[in-house]
């Protein structure tokens, strides 16, 4: 009797630690999608919600567990050397200021990056296709923002602007906040086994570029159609994309062109020619470049530091002398952020971070490989929501820029911990087989 007491006690015990991970990884798409953007004034400081969410949620949800895998040591080993080295740059760089922001931030990303890798390592196949559920959720809360917006737009005075040509930010600050917050909750329905939960995704896509279109959710669509056929070499899916947009922007066209179509001509035509662009989101974007050339190039290669980015002296480039003629202050515009991520790393790490793009780079194309050749694994499709939000981080990062604490870098964290697991485990069956008698080899 004691026995079987003690047994059920162990099945209870472990179906609780079961629906904890996947709370967690729930938790965890949700506030890296819907909730990062959000931000709470507090005092001096804006405070992002996601953030205050995922330290107290992680931090207690690891306290619980009492165990932190290898894989999650070594990674914070290699962040702290980096830092280590970051601060190294950073006091034998231009720099002059934004040395306590560079620390008490790296502290912050440690830990968000240990409860990442964690929930990456322990949840299983099944939670990762639960995520689609999530996503589904995420974009019915998005979805709800805009009619509210379109309904009530009084109480959304900030967004006045976006309003008057067209477009709605709902719960985000503005519409490229919300391609950039809601393409991971698209791509992961997009890859769904099921064709109900990929209609789905398109319905949803669509839904995005009527309501809340803009230059960052193009770029990103065309991201995805170029990865679709390039990569997954799926063209029936790229071809049903291309022409959905292609006929959403014929019809935009005759409609209104310059209500519709004309601010996101103007976008690409003012990064093409950016010093003849009064476009100032254009101007932003290419001064995100020139500051990473300039960065590296005044630190020999070594970065600024971790997080210095927009301190001061700022780099003299021809944009931000451009942006401060068009309004006073708008020097120092996205200095902070770098207007896309991969100008912020290379300008922080230098020659290291990019080293790091091209090393996730590689990662990702041995990756779909690996899908390739493993399409009857059970855990493909899981490991295809995974890859969706790799490739959600790459496109996004040569595309806009939100800081290390934005969604893509964060969900990107915890899809490499799942994926790299699912990797070895591949490398393992084989010596698995081997080790099997002829008779079990052949029964199997």
């Amino acid at each position: 009797m004691g026995r079987l007491m003690s047994e059920a006690c162990f099945e209870n015990q472990a179906a609780r630690r079961t629906t904890s991970q996947k709370s967690m990884l729930q938790l965890w798409f949700v506030a890296n999608t819907v909730l990062w953007p959000l931000s709470i004034k507090v005092g001096e400081r804006h405070v992002q919600p996601n953030e205050v969410l995922l330290v107290v949620a992680g931090t207690f949800w690891l306290f619980r567990s009492r165990r932190i895998t290898t894989s999650s040591i070594k990674v914070l080993l290699a962040f702290l050397a980096y830092f280590l080295l970051s601060l190294a740059a950073a006091w034998a760089g231009p720099c002059v200021d934004l040395f306590d922001k560079s620390f008490s931030t790296a502290l912050l990303l440690m830990l968000l990056i240990l409860i990442g890798v964690e929930v990456g390592r322990r949840v299983s196949s099944g939670d990762w296709l639960r995520v689609q559920k999530a996503a589904t959720w995420s974009l019915i809360a998005a979805f709800g923002g805009f009619c509210v917006e379109a309904l009530a737009p009084a109480w959304f005075p900030n967004q006045t602007g976006y309003r008057a040509t067209g477009r709605l930010s709902g719960l985000f600050s503005e519409p490229s906040a919300a391609a950039f917050s809601l393409v991971p909750c698209v791509v992961v329905l997009l890859v769904a086994e099921r064709k109900s939960v990929r209609r789905r995704g398109m319905f949803a896509l669509l839904g995005l570029l009527l309501v809340s279109r803009s230059s960052t959710l193009i770029a990103l669509v065309a991201a995805w159609l170029l990865y679709r056929f390039l990569v997954k070499r799926k063209l029936k899916l790229a071809l049903q994309i291309a022409v959905g947009v292609a006929l959403f922007t014929a019809l935009a066209s005759t409609l209104n062109y310059e209500l519709l179509l004309a601010p996101t001509v103007n976008r690409a035509i003012g990064v093409t020619a950016a010093s003849d662009a009064n476009n100032l989101s254009s101007l932003v974007y290419v001064q995100g470049w020139q500051d990473a050339w300039a960065n590296l190039v005044r630190t020999r290669g070594l970065g600024l530091g971790f997080n210095m980015m927009g301190c001061h002296p700022l780099p003299d480039v021809p944009t931000r002398r451009a942006l401060g003629l068009i309004v006073e202050g708008f020097d120092e515009l996205n200095a902070q952020d770098g207007s896309i991520l991969f100008g912020k790393v290379v300008s922080e790490a230098g020659v290291f971070g990019i080293a790091f793009f091209i090393a996730v780079i590689c990662w990702w194309i041995r990756l779909e490989r690996d899908m390739a050749t493993h399409r009857d694994d059970p855990a493909y499709f899981a490991v295809a929501v995974q890859s969706a939000l790799v490739f959600s981080f790459l496109a996004s990062s040569f595309i806009r820029s939100s800081g290390y604490f934005c969604g893509s870098l964060l969900l990107l964290v915890t899809a490499v911990s799942a994926a790299t697991k699912w990797q070895a485990q591949l490398k393992r069956q084989p010596h698995l087989l081997s080790a099997l008698k002829p008779t079990h080899r052949a029964i199997l």
